[in-house]
């Protein structure tokens, strides 16, 4: 068991936190009051008891020796489900509280993600491939379940244990990510006739070759950007997310220059901007592509290009 650094009554047996340490699932047990007053103090500035620091909220779970820090990037998004324990026991009424972000049991389609935990053994292939299944853009067909677990491996399944931070208890997993090139990949094992449509036709080393189909893909045309962004710069706030999402500035800009505006309210104004020349350009994204983003407030980046095709400032909303 851990304990919860500042709640000495709270302890948990198990953790999963995301490639950021951002929390995804806490197993935690302690009194009911005590789990809604350690859930209340994530949006609680630290100076006044809470633990908010910076704009964001972290807890530290210790182990003997072991520090493990946890970061909680939007409470408002974290779900609470709790099991009483009988009353008659030895530490009065206790609970058993799952704190959990809803992209561990809601795949998203979207961004063709999805995550599977296992009770500290190997996710099954059934488990694994039913999510491919569901994920991919391209009906896939059965007999392609091994070419496909086998050939692409890591490249679509990533161990929990992998993780820069791995799990903590006996909890693991996989986290499933087909990525941008995956119907790529499975149209040139089609037209190879790799990935073949009668079981009997599937050659003996269609893993090997789907394996080698991704390794060989050529990458994706980086296409001139639609207009020019002048000087580009970043408000103090946008800085300060760089340490816990490095790519954000190389996605957002390569959207943006496409003409992908994200979530922006103003498409159609941007469009007009873009073929007329003129006109400031404004879109928005979201920080953590697997949290909600409305275009404004909480887990929203914005970049901004002046009319005069000057420069293009990539802020935080409230910074505008």
């Amino acid at each position: 068991m851990f304990s919860i650094e500042s709640f000495s009554d709270l302890f948990a047996d198990a953790c999963i936190r995301g490639e950021q340490s951002e929390l995804l699932l806490l197993s935690l047990y302690g009194r009911d009051t005590s789990v809604l007053q350690f859930m209340s103090a994530f949006s609680v500035p630290h100076d006044q008891g809470g633990l908010l620091t910076g704009g964001q909220a972290s807890f530290t779970m210790v182990e003997s020796d072991h520090r493990h820090t946890a970061y909680v990037p939007d409470p408002d998004r974290i779900q609470k489900l709790t099991g009483r324990f009988p009353d008659r026991n030895l530490f009065g009424t206790l609970t058993h509280t799952w704190l959990y972000d809803p992209i561990l049991v809601q795949p998203d389609r979207a961004g063709r993600t999805a995550w599977l935990l296992s009770d500290g053994v190997e996710v099954s292939r059934l488990r694994l491939w039913t999510v491919v299944k569901a994920l991919s853009p391209l009906p896939l067909l059965d007999h392609w379940q091994e070419p496909l677990l086998d050939g692409l491996g890591a490249r679509i399944c990533t161990p929990l244990s992998t993780f820069k931070f791995p799990p903590i208890g006996k909890l693991d997993g996989v986290r499933v990510s087909l990525g941008d090139r995956f119907e790529d990949i499975v149209s040139m094992g089609v037209s190879a006739g790799v990935l073949s449509l009668e079981p009997d036709a599937l050659p003996a080393d269609a893993a090997l070759s789907m394996a080698a189909i991704a390794n060989d893909l050529p990458p994706k045309r980086i296409e001139d950007p639609l207009f020019e962004l002048g000087r580009v710069v970043m408000t103090p706030g946008v800085e300060d997310l760089l340490d816990m999402h490095p790519r954000l500035i190389n996605r957002c800009l390569a959207a943006y220059t496409r003409g992908d505006w994200g979530v922006s309210l103003d498409r159609q104004l941007n469009d007009e901007a873009v073929s007329s020349g003129d006109g400031r350009i404004l879109a928005a994204y979201p920080i953590d592509p697997a949290r909600p983003c409305a275009g404004y407030g909480e887990n929203t980046l914005w970049i901004i290009t002046e009319a005069d095709r000057s420069v293009t400032t990539l802020l935080l909303p409230e910074e505008y």
